[in-house]
């Protein structure tokens, strides 16, 4: 039991949680980087990779150029484009075209990178380039990756002094606490380790984030105080950890052997008889079948432990017989199949709870999804789906592209005529001459300074008709009635002269907003009528061209289809094989509990016949 509780322990301690990370830009100042950002959100990470890439191609992100790299970086990180976000994020380091906070992100997520691939080593050559300003969130992020490289790598001292200098806001600090408790842990310093760990066990949150880091640290004190033989704080921290959670089958096995360490057999009892009633996929249940009746043969209840031992020995065979069932399952296509049966969604990871009932192959879905490299494959399938249903998609609706060509040239065809004889007509022309005549003669106006050339219709004709008058007037002879009439006709011309004047400079400037308006409206007309001239001799050309181009599209999509669909068949082998070698091991491990089950029942029916009630009530 003391190896058992050793290399439990170690997977505890090696294991490690983080809150879930967001994106969080300061402030929007591109439109389209709003709209990227929309869909980020939206957790619809292809179509903001796509307005991205869009945005950037057209130059539409002046003030998130940087930003908006390493958004995509991060994004193509999302789909495991690992080279490309690499290649981002080293240009991204150049200190003259970076500032230092965008600098700082790009090392950490070339760390991440590097964390991902399985290089250690290179994860911590870029943490340890992030210096200068980050945000607290971001540097609690960047201290709880270089904690788990160091673990990871056996550094343990080295990790001690990282999480202790670390200063993280307060979503980060449950984390390093947790990471320090274990890193003093690993050090060989079990009462800090217990210390931090007994101050993340005792924490107080409503997040399922903090009530799992609650439960993961209860259960490693736990196991670390049976280890050290403490079975009493054993018990105290494991009963800390929830009855219905992740971890509660964990907590119920190890407070059953932590009553066993303290000879308290019928109280183990309790906890690993609630613990046989749950799920026999989870391997602490199979544990439990076995440790129930071991407590029931210390008790001295050979009858008991024998039939229990029968009753485990029957559920491991039948749980060995449905391991070979979703084995064959897997490996005849169920899997993928119902993975492709799930409806899409961002956060479609695995199927619901109401298709497992009676598909074998989806019967261990939990156990096979504590397996990051099970996870990825199952993510990766699910993003190859997407790709194929959005290939789907464009090849069926990249028709309408060539309806929509073959209407523009239908339209052009129809309105060609007419162009046609707007560009061969010479209204234009004669517009322009008109323009150049009345610049003419506004100028000469202008020179004369003749108010009369700027009257009005109306007003030109009561001068031509005062002038008539004064015609008729000097033919006739002087006589007073005559005389009148001619003072009045003088002082009708000069009040008119007079208006004429007054109004002269504004109707000028007038007349010249008018010429420079038509000038305007002219130079207009003529870019038109180039235009219609070019785009009359180009469209024919260019209709050719969108047509090579749909074309071209149209093979591009049908052979990324065939890529993808021999990528995706490739990763269902891949996600196959993944699940089988998991579900060999837990059958390996089964026939290994069988075993046992057998010796001790063996050992039980010994025990059970050495042990002879004498006639007073003793024992011989």
């Amino acid at each position: 039991m003391r190896a058992w509780l050793r290399s439990l322990l170690l997977l505890i301690l090696c294991s490690g949680l983080s809150p879930p990370l967001t994106a969080a830009p300061s402030s929007v100042q591109d439109l389209q980087y709003g709209e990227v950002l929309f869909y980020f959100y939206q957790q619809d990470y292809f179509n903001s990779i796509v307005r991205l890439q869009i945005a950037q191609q057209q130059k539409r992100l002046p003030h998130h150029a940087r930003e908006a790299q390493l958004l995509l970086g991060g994004l193509d990180l999302s789909y495991g484009l690992r080279t490309d976000a690499d290649d981002i994020f080293q240009r991204l380091l150049t200190k003259d075209t970076t500032r230092e906070e965008v600098r700082n992100r790009a090392w950490y997520y070339l760390a991440k990178i590097s964390w991902q691939r399985g290089d250690t080593e290179r994860a911590l050559k870029a943490l340890a380039q992030v210096q200068g300003k980050m945000s607290a969130n971001a540097r609690g992020d960047a201290a709880h990756l270089y904690s788990l490289a160091l673990l990871k790598l056996g550094r343990n001292e080295e990790a001690v002094k990282v999480l202790q200098q670390a200063h993280a806001d307060a979503t980060w600090t449950p984390y390093l606490t947790y990471n320090l408790g274990v890193a003093q842990m690993r050090s060989h310093r079990p009462a800090a380790g217990a210390a931090q760990l007994e101050r993340v066990g005792e924490l107080n949150g409503s997040s399922e984030e903090l009530h799992l880091l609650r439960d993961k640290a209860n259960l490693a004190l736990g196991y670390s105080y049976l280890q050290q033989g403490e079975a009493d704080k054993s018990r105290q921290a494991l009963e800390r950890v929830r009855l219905v959670g992740p971890l509660s089958n964990k907590a119920l096995l190890g407070t059953g052997w932590a009553d066993t360490e303290a000879k308290a057999y019928g109280r183990a009892l309790v906890p690993w008889t609630e613990l046989v009633a749950r799920d026999v996929t989870d391997p602490a249940v199979q544990e439990a079948l076995l440790a129930v009746p071991y407590a029931m043969t210390k008790l001295e209840l050979h009858g008991r432990a024998v039939e229990s031992y029968q009753r485990a020995i029957t559920t491991l065979n039948e749980e060995h017989d449905k391991l070979d069932e979703s084995i064959n399952a897997i490996r005849g296509g169920e899997l993928v199949r119902a993975l492709q049966e799930q409806p899409p969604g961002p956060d479609s990871g695995w199927l619901q709870p109401a298709v497992v009932t009676g598909t074998p192959a989806l019967r261990y879905q939990v156990q096979l999804l504590a397996a990051h490299d099970f996870q990825e494959a199952i993510k990766n399938y699910h993003d190859l789906q997407a790709f194929r249903e959005n290939l789907d998609t464009w090849a069926a609706n990249i028709d309408a592209y060539d309806d929509m060509l073959a209407t523009r040239a239908a339209r052009y065809n129809k309105h060609r005529p007419e162009a046609d004889r707007v560009l061969s007509g010479d209204a234009l022309a004669r517009l322009e001459q008109r323009q150049a005549s009345l610049t003419g003669k506004l100028a000469d106006i202008e020179t004369r300074a003749d108010p009369v050339g700027l009257a009005h219709p109306e007003e030109f004709h009561q001068w031509q008709r005062l002038a008539a008058i004064k015609t008729r007037l000097d033919t006739l002879p002087d006589t007073p009635e005559l005389n009148a009439l001619r003072d009045k006709q003088r002082r009708l011309r000069g009040l008119l002269l007079w208006q004429l004047n007054s109004d002269y400079k504004a109707r000028l400037w007038q007349a010249k907003q008018q010429l420079r308006a038509l000038d305007k409206l002219i130079a207009e007309g003529r870019a038109r009528q180039d235009a219609m001239a070019f785009t009359t001799f180009d469209t024919p050309e260019r209709f050719d061209e969108f047509d090579q181009r749909i074309a071209a599209k149209k093979r591009a999509i049908r052979e990324l289809q065939t890529r993808t669909a021999a990528t995706q068949l490739a990763q269902g082998g891949q996600l196959e094989q993944l699940a089988v070698n998991e579900l060999e091991r837990q059958k390996q491990r089964v026939e290994s509990y069988l075993v046992q089950a057998r010796f001790a029942l063996a050992q039980t029916f010994d025990s059970a016949l050495n042990t002879v009630t004498e006639p007073g009530g003793g024992k011989q």
